[in-house]
């Protein structure tokens, strides 16, 4: 004791005067302490963020709705010894946990468990020995998702399954398939039903449908032209090497939301910053010609439609006069113009008259709180010019242009230039 006791008072000092090698020694032996269950946390755990609690409520039930099913359906079958295999459960996980996933599809469901089945009876017959019959059959099952591009995990546990249940035992082959074949059909209609009818998922999960170039040319919108798109997704996976658990169609939507937060985290803007405010409106019922003089007068292109209470219900443009023409030679153009433009005197006209028989009532809007990126993506896809900026009460209060949006980055980049 008096020697920890004298050793203390030598130490007493304070760790600033230990030697530098003691002072290292604590120092990493304190660091590896605090930093050894980080490290293990990243070994062990998958850095994917967390399902959130409505989420996780919704696979479950769908799984255990799923299982319930599928027992319910298979026990409905007259004279039969058909049961619920184990590998079920694990592809219920997949289903109804992960329905985005192109494990979670019906083609790799269907595949998976075939090629499992194949490989099963195949290794049964041909391989006596217990060990490497369970071993071969797992290793071509693997093979054959991979080659038919079927990827589904339960589909090694099925033939796993299958070589231990009939190895040493005659293997009635109609009744192995037809037992397959009894619990695919189940689940995929469980599946079916359930994702879609009750928790309101899209599944099968669709890509989709590419935007079509507004003016029918060969070009992609713009948006597709600049962006990521599907053969550089290709490349990156090849350079990878590896499967990737996640559809290309995903992986776009992921990159552009993630790329359309960044834009706005850094730019900061909405359209209620960068709209005009003094709109030039017209009414349903304000003569064409009338409308086409505010056209010209004030150089535009597109005028909001508004009700009494200034509520957006449509929009005029050049092109809806330009539809209203059957003659598009330049001499046929101007006497139709010509024609469109004059009013019809009395009651009645063959013709239309006034803006709301030829504006477009389908007016895609944005609100003063939009986000840039939204607008910039709105524009793009749609191939459109302007942009109504309406209120909760659709009251037509601002309009955005091309030339808004450009002038708003051309600000933001002079800034961080100067900065």
């Amino acid at each position: 004791m008096a020697a920890i006791v004298a050793d203390e008072a030598r130490g007493s000092v304070g760790l600033g005067l230990m030697p530098s090698r003691r002072r290292r020694f604590l120092h990493n032996n304190g660091a590896m302490h605090w930093n050894l269950p980080e490290r293990v946390r990243h070994l062990l755990l998958a850095d994917t963020p967390s399902m959130s609690r409505a989420e996780r409520l919704r696979s479950a039930l769908g799984a255990a709705l799923a299982i319930a099913a599928c027992a319910w359906a298979l026990a409905l079958i007259p004279a039969s010894a058909y049961w619920l295999i184990a590998p079920l459960g694990a592809s219920a996980v997949i289903l109804f946990a992960l329905s985005h996933s192109p494990l979670a599809q019906p083609w790799p469901v269907v595949g998976a468990y075939a090629s499992a089945t194949a490989a099963a009876l195949v290794c049964l017959s041909w391989v006596p020995h217990p060990f490497a019959s369970a071993a071969l059959s797992v290793g071509l099952t693997v093979w054959l998702m991979a080659r038919f591009n079927c990827i589904h995990p339960p589909g090694g546990a099925l033939a796993l399954m299958l070589v231990h249940e009939y190895h040493g035992a005659h293997a009635d082959i109609p009744h192995v398939l037809m037992l397959v074949a009894a619990n695919v059909l189940c689940l995929l209609l469980a599946a079916l039903i359930i994702n879609n009818g009750v928790l309101r998922r899209r599944y099968p999960h669709r890509a989709e449908a590419p935007l079509r170039n507004r003016h029918q040319t060969a070009d992609e919108v713009p948006l597709n032209r600049s962006g990521l798109n599907h053969a550089d997704l290709a490349h990156a996976v090849r350079k990878l090497g590896s499967f990737v658990d996640v559809k290309s169609d995903d992986l776009v939507q992921l990159y552009n939301a993630a790329s359309a937060h960044a834009f706005d985290r850094h730019m900061g803007q909405t359209c209620g910053d960068i709209m005009s405010k003094d709109v030039v409106t017209v009414a349903f019922a304000t003569d064409l010609d009338e409308a086409w003089n505010l056209l010209r007068r004030h150089k535009i292109k597109t005028l909001p439609v508004v009700d009494k209470f200034s509520r957006l219900v449509g929009v005029l443009s050049v092109a809806d006069y330009l539809r209203q023409v059957d003659d598009v030679t330049s001499a046929g153009l101007a006497v139709t113009l010509q024609g469109l433009l004059k009013r019809t005197p009395g009651d009645y006209s063959s013709k239309a008259e006034v803006v709301g028989q030829i504006m477009t009532s389908a007016v895609i809007c944005v609100t003063p709180q939009t986000p840039l990126s939204d607008l910039v993506q709105q524009l793009s896809r749609h191939g459109l010019h302007h942009m109504p900026v309406v209120d909760e009460s659709r009251r037509v209060v601002g309009i955005v242009t091309h030339s808004d949006v450009t002038a708003a980055l051309y600000r933001r980049l002079l800034a961080v230039r100067q900065d």
